[in-house]
């Protein structure tokens, strides 16, 4: 795939190439249908793991003599989430290599991306925080991933909608 990337003229600024997009489609420029569809997969399985954990553990709780105990289920989805978590991280550095790297010198989209962006690493840092700190740092950072993360498909809807219309 990087010998391929070398050859697109975005990438080269020869102008010649063998990409085989039209100059109508300069947004789709350096991503594949496969990485594309990958991305998508991943982050609704992500926000979707994240989602259910959410509304099990506010509220599903088990009861028991001695308060309310978290569900079975939370601990076995959160291990699912963490495992698409990694497949996103790297889906990340995928699509910042083959798409933000060659789109960014043209201002169309680049709000939203950075929205996007900033979402993302957001969220790659407090769930990294959740992981390892304890006490009240690790209780902002939940509230922090939780937010964000019910919220991100509000900027990844926004940068693919400004894509399909061509805004």
């Amino acid at each position: 795939m990087a010998r391929a990337a070398l050859r697109r003229p975005e990438v080269t600024g020869s102008g010649q190439g063998g990409s085989k997009l039209s100059p109508a489609t300069p947004a789709r420029a350096g991503v594949p249908m496969p990485v594309r569809a990958s991305v998508y997969a991943v982050a609704a399985l992500l926000w979707a793991s994240g989602a259910l954990w959410l509304l099990l553990h506010y509220a599903f709780q088990q009861p028991s003599a001695f308060g309310p105990l978290p569900n079975t289920w939370e601990a076995p989805l959160m291990r699912v989430h963490g495992l698409i978590a990694v497949c996103a991280v790297f889906l990340i550095g995928w699509m910042t290599a083959a798409h933000v790297t060659t789109r960014w010198s043209s201002p169309r989209n680049r709000r939203s991306g950075l929205a996007l962006g900033g979402a993302t690493l957001l969220l790659v840092f407090s769930g990294y925080a959740l992981y390892y700190l304890t006490g009240a740092a690790h209780d902002v950072s939940g509230f922090l991933h939780q937010g964000i993360g019910l919220l991100s498909p509000v900027p990844a809807i926004a940068h693919w909608w400004r894509n399909r219309s061509g805004a």
